[in-house]
């Protein structure tokens, strides 16, 4: 029985997944097995696969039916005592598992932990940190936690470690969730239940390339789904009463999201409503330099847009790249 099951779902990344099982294989923790689940994908994911001789992976084949079906699947062949879920793009850091196991071990009261991760490029050059968290590691109530969560998702995916016997206590991932919260409602779920342990340091590497964005969302099941995520805190029959004063500001920066993101895919109509919507909530939030800045940008004609992000992307991935490539290659060197 392993101490830890890595959860790997995977769809067309044959040119990565090799990298993603490299970077578990070369872990300072080696009680691990790795449960490949292949989610239906059309290139030659499973030769490069099984051309792994490690009797630690397993690799499952089934029709495509989405990340969360993908990652349950894997959970119900797992053995070990913690999972983890790395998708097939992405990259642990050494140590990444030995770091939380023992934070587990130390912290039975603990549900879940996560950490920082890197943001890399196709090619895995490292051009940034996500570190919503602030502050040391240590252990944090779970309503503080939801607390957070009310303001957006601080959780890294692929930096979670789950205790398997609080997982399913809870409950696998919710199906009917999609728009990218399925993650973020289990998080809440098990932050209901249990405290959470931050590691404040970086545990991996999260790939943004072209073909990582692959899901179109439609606007209204975007709004339905953000909502539910905070009406299961706000309207929570035992801890909602804790967050009644958090009400219109969770509000007001799920629209400011929401916003964000159709600014995102170019829909400046769609930003526009929702930054409305957001000072509808919150009229102080006209002062505030950020709904100033985002007004301004949803008028940018498209073409403009795209010359400023093809700019932003020249300037991020060529000179500001070269400036800090090393220093975060140290970074992740002492990870």
């Amino acid at each position: 029985m392993p101490k830890v099951s890595v959860i790997m779902p995977t769809y067309n990344r044959a040119r990565f997944i090799a990298e993603s099982i490299q970077s578990v294989l070369a872990q300072t923790f080696t009680d691990f097995e790795i449960i490949v689940v292949d989610d239906g994908s059309r290139d030659n994911t499973r030769e490069v696969v099984n051309s792994f001789r490690d009797s630690r992976i397993t690799y499952i084949y089934q029709k495509n039916r989405g990340v969360s079906v993908a990652r349950n699947t894997g959970i119900k062949a797992a053995n070990g005592e913690y999972f983890i879920f790395l998708d097939s793009d992405d990259v642990l850091l050494k140590g990444a598992i030995e770091k939380r196991v023992k934070v587990m071990d130390r912290h039975p009261e603990v549900g879940f932990s996560y950490g920082q991760t890197y943001l890399m490029d196709a090619r895995g050059r490292v051009f940034g940190l996500w570190k919503l968290r602030r502050g040391n590691s240590g252990i944090r109530r779970g309503t503080e936690e939801l607390r957070d969560f009310l303001m957006g998702n601080h959780v890294p995916t692929l930096t979670v470690m789950v205790r398997g016997s609080c997982l399913f206590a809870v409950g696998l991932f919710d199906l009917t969730f999609s728009a990218g919260s399925e993650d973020l409602e289990l998080w809440i779920r098990l932050a209901k239940k249990y405290s959470a342990a931050y590691v404040a340091k970086p545990l991996a590497k999260y790939r943004i390339h072209q073909s990582s964005i692959t899901v179109e969302r439609k606007k209204d099941e975007e709004v339905k789904t953000k909502s539910r995520i905070l009406e299961s805190i706000l309207d929570d029959p035992e801890l909602g009463h804790l967050y009644t004063p958090l009400r219109s500001k969770a509000y007001f920066h799920l629209h400011l999201r929401l916003a964000r993101h159709a600014y995102d895919v170019g829909d400046t109509v769609t930003a526009r409503e929702h930054l409305f919507l957001a000072l509808k909530i919150q009229p102080r939030g006209l002062v505030k330099g950020i709904w100033l800045y985002w007004f301004a940008k949803t008028w940018l004609p498209l073409p403009v847009i795209n010359v400023l992000r093809g700019v932003k992307k020249y300037l991020g991935m060529a000179s500001w790249h070269v400036l800090r490539r090393s220093y975060w290659k140290v970074r992740a060197s002492n990870a």
